[in-house]
């Protein structure tokens, strides 16, 4: 029988320590394109907006956040339904952390206001999801830590507030904008979880 393969989902990264290898890794890992793809990263991982309302985000814009210590984004999610696509959007607002803020007035030191935060390598307009999810992949396999989309981050930022709040589901819902608990269990991925422990134990057998 043949195997058919699976695509499969963006995982979070659980552990501290490997996000520090992965934001180190990124910024090591290119001399003219490394810092932005770390502090994009980091962005991504301690406020949980998603890849696709970062990429557009202008070194204007980021001064607005450092003055007011808090992110406030529109988020876009695009939602298929029978055929239909359909775009809901809703600000969210988030704390910005104290060294992220000292990190992001090094980064936009020499960059003027319109100019965007997360240039392309092709040019002046901003990287591509696609883009980043590329690059997240290469430093993961590299760093052994496998399924590290642009998705990733939001997801890390889900996982670590879901343990960090003694596994809170409804904080981790209200805190990532979800309508409903059930979303947010199949986002954090509880059952595989759960599944994944009973399975483990079955090795009492051999």
């Amino acid at each position: 029988l043949k195997m058919r393969k699976v695509k499969r989902a963006s995982k979070p990264i659980k552990n501290t320590r490997d996000v520090k290898r992965m934001i180190a890794y990124l910024e090591a890992s290119s001399n003219n394109f490394g810092k932005r793809n770390a502090i994009l990263f980091q962005i991504g991982v301690t406020t949980g907006y998603r890849a696709g309302d970062l990429v557009g985000l202008t070194v204007g814009e980021i001064k607005d956040v450092i003055k007011t210590n808090e992110f406030i984004i529109l988020e876009s999610k695009k939602v298929n339904t029978k055929n239909i696509r359909k775009k809901n959007i809703k600000p969210r607002r988030v704390p910005l952390s104290p060294k992220l803020k000292v990190k992001l007035k090094q980064y936009i030191s020499d960059k003027e206001d319109w100019e965007y935060m997360f240039k392309s390598n092709k040019g002046e307009g901003p990287i591509e999801v696609d883009t980043i999810s590329k690059i997240l992949k290469r430093a993961g396999e590299y760093l052994g830590l496998y399924y590290t989309t642009a998705h990733c981050m939001r997801k890390t930022y889900a996982y670590k507030i879901y343990v960090e709040s003694g596994y809170d589901i409804i904080a981790v819902k209200e805190m990532l904008g979800h309508s409903s608990i059930e979303e947010t269990k199949l986002y954090l991925d509880l059952e595989r979880l759960k599944y994944d422990t009973y399975s483990k134990s079955l090795d009492d057998f051999l």
